[in-house]
């Protein structure tokens, strides 16, 4: 392949937390398609940027994304010359100039967003830094005050206006090259939104996917001992990750009965407190009901169960 061509068919643009990860890992079952093996290398975010003025947590996340042209066309000199190559990346969705970066590259790739109810979004994005012990501040109110943290890093509350974060791809690209899903689809019926997807990036759907791993569960860790040496934080992951071959870690890493194990080892340990309703509604209510209305409008689509107030707890 020239170097020209080792640049992605498609994009999962994101948005974390709603199941970017099980679109991912279901669409490595299809034999057509090739995925980066480095999942969110991040580089149409941070293509053409200065470190300069970047604060402490971007910075960090710059240093472990790829940002070299080269380095990033390595991830797919694997593909087959008959395959799509794909990567998923949520900090596209919601890093102003990504759209840009990306349409300068590839301007006819195909695109692809996964949308969860954003309040649910943001609670999820709380109980997975709670897991991995990153939490910006221990109280989930503190996202009401405009002044937080919580509004000012871009995976936090920003994450969350979708028609906001989209309409930037909607300008720049053909519509028909970019298909928005909701979370709720698919917790519904995989199936049926993969396939949808197989046709949208025109390869053969297939007749089953294996849906039977849940994958990035968040919660709050229940057990400490237990997250050091079989959870999310394991010091054994660590050092696997550090020791084994390459090539032998990324097929342990794509091995499903593999990844149903470890997963249910992990996730026993994390307990989901409920979030209220009443701040749910409020959340819902004073931040993200109007990017939702703006957002039905452009999709088309009848969001009013994302306004709904809630009668009951909801779980992240």
């Amino acid at each position: 392949m020239s170097d020209k061509q080792l640049l992605p068919d498609f994009l999962i643009i994101g948005a974390g937390k709603s199941g970017t990860t099980s679109l991912d890992n279901y669409l490595k079952q299809h034999p057509g398609l090739f995925f980066s093996k480095v999942k969110e290398p991040n580089f149409f975010a941070y293509d053409n940027v200065s470190t300069d003025k970047m604060d402490k947590y971007v910075l960090r996340h710059y240093k472990q994304s790829v940002t070299n042209l080269t380095d990033y066309q390595e991830l797919f000199k694997e593909a087959k010359a008959d395959q799509l190559k794909g990567e998923t990346s949520n900090t596209y969705l919601t890093v102003e100039h990504a759209a840009e970066r990306i349409k300068h590259y590839i301007p006819d790739v195909k695109l692809i967003a996964i949308l969860r109810q954003p309040t649910e979004r943001l609670y999820s994005r709380y109980l997975h830094l709670a897991r991995d012990k990153r939490l910006p501040s221990e109280n989930f109110n503190d996202v009401l005050d405009r002044n937080s943290i919580w509004w000012q890093r871009n995976d936090l509350v920003k994450e969350g206006f979708y028609y906001k974060n989209l309409s930037r791809y909607y300008e720049l690209f053909p519509h028909e090259n970019i298909r928005v899903y909701l979370n709720d689809d698919l917790r519904k019926d995989s199936l049926a939104l993969m396939k949808d997807i197989f046709n949208f990036l025109g390869v053969e759907p297939l007749k089953t996917i294996n849906d039977s791993v849940k994958y990035n569960k968040s919660g709050i860790i229940k057990n400490r001992f237990y997250d050091r040496t079989l959870g999310h934080n394991s010091v054994f992951k660590v050092m696997i990750k550090k020791m084994a071959p390459t090539t032998i870690y990324n097929k342990a890493k794509e091995n499903i009965w593999l990844q149903k194990m470890v997963n249910n080892l992990q996730n026993r340990n994390l307990e989901q407190p409920k979030l209220s309703p009443a701040l749910h509604d409020q959340i819902t209510n004073e931040i993200y009901q109007e990017d939702i209305t703006q957002l039905g409008t452009m999709l088309n689509r009848d969001l009013s169960h994302w306004l709904t107030p809630k009668s009951a707890g909801v779980r992240a």
